[in-house]
């Protein structure tokens, strides 16, 4: 392996699984491709047990001797005049062309199961460490997928067999019954004998795949209970005065050992001469050179401006995440480019390019560490602050991390060193637990430092601080991570002092790695929440385009980024879940499987559920729906419009397509997500009992809309009155219909109530109707002058029809005028209101010139008892209420000069 894809494997955890596939794939390659000649030749040569009449022919030939030339035939005419006189075979052998895939898939299963033999026999050595057991899994994991894809390619093939045989029919049950003819017999059997070839694949598919299943449970468990074995593993304690001397005596031995690894790559230099050496001189100068104007280039770029007094957020975010990535990529980039150079020109020993390892694992380490804290706190900068902190709790934290950074990535640094080295183990537990136990006690006094500055009880915490969201910081930090950290630390120290130096040194370890993914997931939150919703807003290009081009609304392009924001915030949190977990047993290749088997299909007893069919199936549905909407729009602008349909029917036969495509848009999105519509149907036929039951009045209006849809007794645009209510129809929906009354507000009303109610259809057979206006006038009036003036009044209006005329009717006699009523027909009932009004004040015009008086009532009150009221109110008052004469109102005063 190249030092490049070492330093790989250490800083991604995935680097080492892809390694091993690799490796994995070239070693069956070679497997396949080393067949032994033998049995090369066994494969080529024809089969022994297929004689033909050429065998006596052949039996006299002689052989060719070891030295002679094989293509003289020359040599051998007699035997090679015969040859023409040789009768044909009688049958050829059938083309083994059809099994061959079938003999394929059947050595593969084999091939596994000989496969997972092997696995099982090597997870019974108890040498194998954890490397070796990420092999095994991984080589599971591959099988079980090749299984699936077996099975996943067998399941058409046999769905088909069992429909033909579903078609052709069972056998009859007397087999002496001539009503089967045989060519039917025979199609039943073959296709019997094919299903339970197929069969039989699947299950031994399905059993590879149990089987898979099980040993990775084992390889998982074996490997928990490892990380648990090495982790619990009791050593000697850090205050141990022995375990120092002993390391102290082993010092010269190590410098020692350094040297000469030091000599033996001079050494190497030397051997390959002044020419390569300076070439890879001149190689790492321009290394150093390029990574310099990189280095300066994103300085100017990350730059935080002092005289910047508020930043928006997603500057401050932006800002900071280049200033970490800037931080970490330029040392790592360099000491890869300088691993590559080096096994470029073949300088690289193994245990030189493990050194080489190792300082780019530190360093990248120490430079995530820095760049960190130096993006979040931002010393002397406090507008460009993620954290609110003052300016001295910012710097004093800066500082602890800075030591942190030194601290830990010098421990990793040593620590590989000294597996380079071959170094006593005393040596490894001493420098393991001392940095162990340093980097702890500079953890806890950040913890310190950052809570005090967060909950304002620390001197250094105060005004001043940054405008970002505080309250967040504090609940998290200080109901959670905080005290988890504290209690981290608490058991690392102890673990230290009592000789658990593994266990201090994994759990100093995990402590920074997880403060170091919460940093970075606290700002990668910021700045995603911040960029997309920044994006997708629409004065921006995008949003421009989005509402122009694709017609979405202002609020639609907003709820866009907000959702991408949603789904991105739920990435970042589970990749940092992921990694948080990872150290603790919980391998990514277990999440990836548990993933990828609930994307792609799982059983929960005969029932298989797959996330990609049902993502499928409401992908049809949500196609079929728009596909549905789509001819609705065309039918509304299109078509309707250039017929001679009513409104109503426009509106029927628009609902009806509406209906017609969601039906068959869910058809076809069960038929994707693999229900067989048969099936449903049994089932809602079993549940028909309880709709019946529980969901009555839903079915009914449902069914009620669609009557009102194909008999029409009401339609949209007709004018209805329901009870008290009257109003136009506007939309018949699958339950209810909705009215627009006459004060413009919409009536809900059931289907079922227009179905089995009384309704006042104005506008049920045609468009026209009614004017009427009620008259009074005066006893003294004349009737028939009172009619000509109505019947004049109505026809000389534009919009009373002449046909059938105005009509005049003598009503009543009231008790204080004489009551006429006039009726007459207008083209359109939605104008009779507005022909009434007209109508009432033309006939007041016309009664006035007349001299004809419309009365109002009249009525005589008589009170009894009047003089018993006046002696009530003379008592009252003291006085006779006569006496109370209105007084002259005063006259104001008028001003002087």
């Amino acid at each position: 392996m190249t030092p490049f894809l070492r330093v790989l494997s250490r800083l991604v955890p995935t680097a080492p699984v892809a390694a091993a596939i690799v490796a994995g794939m070239v070693g069956a390659a070679t497997m396949i491709g080393t067949v032994p000649d033998g049995a090369a030749q066994a494969q080529q040569a024809p089969a022994p047990q297929a004689p033909t009449q050429q065998a006596p022919a052949q039996q006299g030939a002689p052989r060719t001797a070891p030295g002679a030339q094989p293509h003289a035939p020359q040599a051998q005419p007699p035997q090679a005049q015969p040859a023409p006189a040789q009768p044909q075979p009688a049958q050829p052998p059938k083309p083994p062309a059809p099994k061959k895939p079938d003999d394929a898939q059947q050595q593969k299963l084999d091939a596994w199961k000989a496969e997972l033999d092997q696995i099982v026999a090597a997870l019974q050595r108890n040498s194998l460490n954890d490397r070796a057991l990420a092999d095994l899994r991984n080589r599971t994991d591959a099988i079980k997928v090749q299984a699936n894809e077996v099975v996943d390619s067998l399941s058409p093939t046999l769905q088909g067999i069992e429909a033909r045989l579903k078609q052709i029919g069972p056998a009859p049950e007397n087999e002496d019954d001539n009503a089967e003819s045989e060519a039917i017999r025979q199609d039943r059997e073959q296709q019997q004998k094919a299903l339970a070839d197929v069969q039989g694949r699947v299950k031994q598919a399905q059993l590879v795949m149990l089987r898979s299943d099980e040993i990775v449970k084992q390889i998982g468990d074996r490997r928990r209970a490892r990380f648990a074995q090495e982790l619990l593993e009791r050593s000697r304690s850090v205050f141990d005065p022995t375990l120092w001397l002993s390391t102290l005596q082993a010092v010269p031995g190590l410098i020692n050992a350094f040297g000469l690894l030091l000599g033996d790559w001079l050494r190497l230099l030397a051997v390959r001469g002044m020419e390569t050496t300076a070439v890879f001189g001149g190689t790492l100068v321009a290394i150093f050179a390029v990574v310099a104007l990189t280095r300066r280039t994103l300085i100017r770029l990350t730059v935080r401006e002092s005289d910047v007094a508020a930043p928006s957020l997603l500057a401050r975010s932006a800002k900071a995440t280049g200033i970490v990535a800037f931080n970490v990529a330029v040392p790592v980039v360099t000491i890869i480019a300088v691993s590559q150079a080096l096994e470029a020109f073949e300088l690289s020993p193994s245990r030189v390019s493990a050194l080489l390892t190792a300082l780019a694992f530190s360093l990248g380490s120490a430079a995530s560490i820095y760049g960190l804290g130096l993006g979040l706190l931002a010393p002397g900068k406090a507008a460009w602050r993620m954290l609110p902190l003052r300016d001295g709790a910012a710097q004093g934290l800066q500082t602890i991390l800075i030591g942190i950074s030194v601290v830990h990535g010098t421990g990793i640094f040593l620590t590989r060193l000294l597996d380079v080295l071959f170094a006593p183990v005393t040596s490894i537990i001493a420098v393991t637990g001392i940095v162990a136990l340093i980097d702890t006690m500079l953890v806890m006094i950040a913890l310190r430092t950052l809570a005090g500055a967060l909950s304002g009880d620390d001197e250094t915490a105060a005004e001043g601080s940054a405008p970002v969201a505080s309250d967040k910081p504090r609940s998290v930090f200080w109901r959670w991570i905080v005290p988890i950290a504290w209690i981290a630390a608490a058991v690392t120290v102890t673990a230290s002092a009592i000789g658990y130096v593994a266990l201090a040194h994994f759990m100093a370890t995990q402590i920074i790695r997880a403060g170091a993914i919460l940093a970075l997931l606290y700002l990668l939150l910021l700045l995603a929440d911040e960029l997309l919703i920044s994006v997708f807003r629409p004065q921006t290009a995008l949003g421009h385009m989005l509402t122009r081009s694709m017609g979405l609304a202002r609020e639609t392009v907003e709820q866009i980024g907000v959702v991408l924001s949603g789904i991105v915030r739920l990435l970042l949190i589970a990749t940092a879940a992921l990694l948080l977990l990872t150290p603790w047993g919980v391998s990514s290749d277990d999440v990836m499987s548990q993933a990828r088997t609930a994307f792609f299909g799982f059983k929960i007893g005969g029932l298989t559920i797959s996330l990609s069919t049902i993502l499928t199936g409401l992908a049809l549905l949500a196609i079929g729906i728009g596909v549905t909407r789509g001819i609705q729009g065309w039918l509304d602008t299109r078509f309707l419009p250039r017929t001679r349909l009513d409104s109503g029917l426009k509106n029927s036969i628009r609902t009806s397509f509406g209906y017609v495509g969601v039906v068959l848009a869910v058809m076809f999105a069960f038929s994707a997500a693999g229900l067989d519509l048969q099936n449903l149907a049994i089932v809602a036929g079993a549940l028909s009992v309880g709709i019946g039951f529980g969901l009555q009045s839903i079915v009914n209006n449902f069914v009620s809309g669609l009557i009102l849809l194909v008999e029409r007794p009401i339609k949209a645009g007709d004018l209805v009155e329901i009870g008290k209510d009257k109003g136009f129809v506007r939309k018949i929906n699958v339950r209810s219909t909705e009215i627009e009354t006459g004060d413009r507000a919409s009536l809900i009303v059931p289907n079922s109530s227009l179905i089995s109610g009384n309704v006042k259809n104005w506008m049920h057979r045609d468009l026209t109707g009614n004017a009427v206006v009620n008259v009074g006038v005066t006893y003294d009036a004349d009737p028939d002058k009172v009619k000509e003036i109505l019947i004049a009044s109505a026809k000389g209006h534009k919009l009373v029809l002449p046909f059938p005329g105005p009509s005049c009717f003598f009503t009543a006699f009231g008790e204080s005028s004489l009551e006429f009523r006039l009726i007459c027909t207008v083209g359109n009932v939605n104008d009779s209101f507005g022909v009434e009004s007209d109508l009432r004040f033309e006939i007041v015009r016309r009664l006035r010139e007349g001299g004809i008086d419309i009365p109002f009532a009249q009525r005589d009150i008589h009170i009894a008892q009047l003089d018993h009221l006046r002696e009530l109110a003379d008592a009252y008052l003291g006085r006779p209420l006569s006496s109370l004469a209105p007084r002259p109102p005063v006259e104001p005063e008028k001003p002087a000069g």
